[in-house]
């Protein structure tokens, strides 16, 4: 009986990890930046003209209704994505601690489960870290997927400047610690 009810939980936590590595290779694209572009990045400096050439309200307004400068289906892909991805890491939490909440559950079950649930609230922290971060430094939105050997981060693709891929990545090692070839960028 014990040996069954580890089964289950070994094979509910397979597919809840399986939902997740799906749901990140579906937001991930093939449109990600590779390591070798950030060699040409590396120098590159820009500059910012601070002199404004128009303050008529109608400017003003108009920046003040749209002020992350996303497109409707922009903002419509980032909250779609994120409560799809909500949604997944929800039912592996709600999974892991049922399977803690079960009284017949073997100790050496409950400890595997807790360790799981700890797990994925660290991972769910790192993301939220992350896109808190990338925020603050000027994006507007994104989304960061993580696990245990990489980071895929999703951009509006208008953000996009010349040392927008440095400290992207900068904020995930800070965060994660993972080396810069398994960290990918996806601009939407």
């Amino acid at each position: 009986m014990k040996i069954k009810k580890r089964h289950v939980l070994l094979a509910s936590l397979v597919f809840a990890l399986s939902a997740a590595v799906y749901l990140n290779w579906q937001l991930s694209d093939s449109k990600g930046l590779s390591v070798a572009d950030t060699a040409k990045e590396l120098g590159a400096a820009s500059y910012v003209n601070s002199s404004i050439t128009t303050t008529d309200e109608s400017s003003v307004n108009a920046d003040v209704k749209n002020e992350s400068g996303l497109s409707k289906e922009q903002l419509e892909y980032f909250a779609t994505s994120r409560t799809e991805r909500q949604k997944a890491q929800d039912e592996v939490i709600q999974l892991a601690r049922q399977i803690l909440e079960l009284s017949d559950s073997s100790d050496e079950a409950k400890e595997e489960a807790a360790e799981q649930l700890s797990h994925i609230e660290e991972i769910i922290l790192g993301q939220n870290r992350i896109e808190t971060t990338l925020k603050a430094k000027g994006f507007s939105d994104c989304i960061c997927c993580l696990s245990e050997t990489s980071c895929t981060v999703i951009i509006p693709a208008n953000e996009m400047v010349d040392n927008s891929l440095l400290i992207i990545k900068d904020c995930v090692d800070e965060t994660a610690d993972l080396p810069f070839e398994n960290i990918s960028i996806v601009e939407v």
